[in-house]
């Protein structure tokens, strides 16, 4: 009877000890090494890794995983790839790190269902980057922005004695902080900030930079907006000539108001000029005055001549010096006119419609080199709205007679300006990027269709012939008079 009970045992054993097996590793689970997932580094060992990385935990008894937590945070794994003494992982990218949390237990905790285990590892973020900095109109606050800007031990400028930021706030995504500058005169050098897992640096002081002028072809007398960053304490703003702008006055730290002067009798670059330095804007002042060719397609001084400052006209309209300065002030002579006189109805082309709506320009040379990219190339032009835009859009298209059917692009900026009334005060500059123009609208269409693929080079264009057609590719009827506007100094540039 003994023996019979003591082979019952046995079996009892065995089959206890198979079903463990079955169940998972015979021990507690223990994790020895982290490595990265990559094969080819499969003798590394990692102390670290950032949130999103892919890594292997070793060790054995780790089958039978059920769940993995970084720094409290689960984890995804795939339990098909878990054995014994191998799982991988991927690290949440929510996963907190010291940078972001201080608090956190900087461990592994895995499950299985035979045991748990922790493990020290620390989760670290990628170096910070400053990408831009901004000052505000008082030059004392500053606003940086970057990746990773979290963990922030010090922040420190090229100023002499107390270097280092008076106060700072960071955003939630810690990718910009606003922090208060230290007093003293900046020396050239940079802006540094220190944060747990490295330091981003930037130029300081920041430069001034111009953006846009509001007109670059402003007639004297007007007043011209220049827009751009850190505008801090200019006192000066030079038009071509050397001639010393009037009335400056600072709207913002990203936008200045100067009447333009007298007397510029050339084009040449705007400038101005601060404690911070020197800045020019990125498209010549005043181009009317010479308009070159290649480059210049019609300062319309001229109603029937056959180069770059005249028209070929059609049903468009043609304003002599006089009767702009009359009925759109503020220009550089005559100018062409778009007058929609009679109501257009839904979805009417400007073969359709009957209105006075195409300047249509001479063939005239746009670059001395036809096989160069469009891609930094743009079309500009000056426009006057003389009635609160709000419906119908000009097409502007390349082709000639009958034949628009090569490169247009669309100009109907009442679509993005407040409550979709588009009024400028004044003169103003259009620039239009040549790879907005899309291939395959015809001037009889009435749809806009986006799809069509972008010029590469000058070559793709089968004439340079330019038309500006008052379309209405909307569902409802534009009613009559909604369009009136002047055109002027039509122009192909390099950049924006």
């Amino acid at each position: 009877m003994k023996k019979y009970l003591f082979l019952l045992l046995v079996c009892f054993a065995a089959l206890l000890e198979l079903g463990c097996s079955k169940n998972g590793g015979s021990g507690s689970p223990v994790i020895t090494n982290i490595r990265p997932l990559d094969i080819t580094k499969k003798d590394m060992k990692i102390i670290g890794a950032s949130p999103g990385a892919e890594i292997v935990l070793q060790g054995h008894d780790l089958d039978g995983a059920q769940q993995i937590y970084f720094n409290d945070t689960l984890a995804y794994f795939n339990p098909v790839y878990n054995t014994s003494t191998n799982l991988i992982v991927t690290i949440p990218g929510t996963a907190q790190t010291a940078a972001t949390n201080p608090s956190v237990p900087s461990t592994i905790r895995l499950i299985t269902n035979h045991g748990s285990t922790t493990y020290s590892f620390t989760l670290i973020l990628a170096a910070p980057t400053i990408s831009g900095i901004s000052l505000d109109s008082t030059g004392t606050v500053i606003e940086i922005n970057g990746t990773n800007l979290a963990g922030i031990k010090k922040i420190t400028f090229p100023v002499p004695g107390n270097d280092t930021a008076l106060s700072y706030t960071v955003n939630k995504t810690f990718t910009q902080i606003i922090a208060k500058i230290p007093p003293g005169n900046a020396f050239t050098d940079s802006l540094r900030v220190q944060c747990l897992f490295g330091t981003a640096s930037f130029p300081y002081p920041p430069p001034m930079v111009i953006g846009s002028l509001s007109n670059e072809n402003a007639a004297p007398g007007t007043t011209l907006l220049i827009n751009g960053v850190n505008f801090i304490g200019v006192n000066q703003v030079v038009f071509p000539g050397g001639i010393q702008g009037i009335n400056l006055q600072t709207v913002s730290v990203n936008q200045l108001s100067v009447v333009v002067p007298p007397g510029i009798t050339a084009p040449d670059s705007l400038r101005i000029y601060g404690p911070l330095g020197e800045a020019t804007a990125p498209q010549p002042f005043a181009t009317y005055l010479a308009y070159t060719s290649p480059g210049y397609l019609s300062t319309f001084e001229q109603q029937w001549a056959s180069d770059n400052t005249s028209f070929v006209g059609w049903t468009g309209g043609y304003a002599d010096a006089s009767t702009t300065s009359a009925n759109y002030p503020g220009g550089t002579g005559a100018a062409g006119v778009i007058i929609q006189a009679s109501p257009m109805a839904a979805n009417s082309s400007a073969g359709s419609q009957g209105n006075g709506g195409l300047l249509q320009l001479n063939d005239v040379p746009w670059v001395a080199d036809k096989s160069s990219s469009v891609s930094n190339y743009s079309l500009k032009f000056e426009v006057y709205v003389a009635t609160t835009w709000s419906a119908g859009e000009i097409w502007i298209s390349v082709g000639d007679w009958y034949g628009w059917s090569s490169y247009s692009a669309r100009f109907a900026p009442w679509e993005t300006a407040p409550n979709g009334k588009y009024k400028p005060s004044g003169w103003v500059t259009v620039s239009i990027p040549l790879t907005q123009m899309i291939q395959g609208n015809q001037f009889w269409q009435t749809a806009w269709n986006p799809n069509g693929s972008a010029a590469r080079t000058f070559n793709d264009y089968p004439t340079t012939g330019v038309g500006f057609l008052v379309m209405n590719d909307q569902a409802s009827a534009v009613p009559a008079n909604s369009i009136n506007i002047a055109i002027d100094n039509v122009r192909i540039v390099q950049g924006k």
